[in-house]
């Protein structure tokens, strides 16, 4: 289990598929509404705060975005939102891809500057004025409090990664 800190309310786990084998969880069956999921996270969340001093309530306003890792592990971003608006714990899982949108071609190449070269592997869109980045999940639940400097989270559901596809102009595809 490896353990990035993002922030003063944020951070990422990375679970190997060994660590999930030893959870006795796997991506798919993730869902916190299921007592095995929920067992889970609090073994994380106590692993966090033995290793890093950080003590987060799981029963309090908690975001964990799920994503699997692409070699059969599972990251996890874990968010404590800042405003108390009363969402409880919510594990959300992420789609394949990702939808980012700048508002112009020099933020979207800052963004692709700071979390350097080939760490972007996607698609570019454009409307003609604004930009577009569709990224792996992997990959974009990584870097993704780095490219929120720089443009936001559109979605990744199908129906944005529908719309973009079909109504924005594609300009390159990654090969990175």
């Amino acid at each position: 289990m490896d353990i990035q800190p993002l922030g003063s309310n944020k951070f990422l786990v990375s679970l190997s598929p060994e660590d999930l084998r030893e959870l006795d969880i796997t991506y798919d069956t993730m869902d916190y509404s299921n007592i095995e999921t929920r067992r889970v996270i609090w073994t994380i969340l106590d692993y966090v705060r033995r290793n890093t001093g950080r003590d987060i309530d799981p029963s309090g306003n908690l975001l964990i975005e799920a994503s699997p890792d692409g070699a059969g592990g599972c990251i996890l971003l874990f968010t404590v939102p800042v405003s108390r608006t009363g969402i409880g714990t919510v594990i959300s899982k992420t789609d394949s891809v990702q939808i980012f949108e700048f508002r112009s071609s020099d933020d979207l190449l800052d963004a692709m500057s700071a979390v350097g070269k080939g760490s972007i592997d996607g698609r570019i869109f454009t409307d003609g004025r604004k930009f577009r980045a569709e990224l792996p999940s992997e990959k974009a639940t990584v870097y993704r409090h780095i490219i929120e400097e720089f443009g936001i989270f559109i979605g990744n559901d199908s129906l944005t990664v529908t719309s973009t596809h079909e109504h924005w102009k594609e300009l390159s595809k990654s090969t990175s």
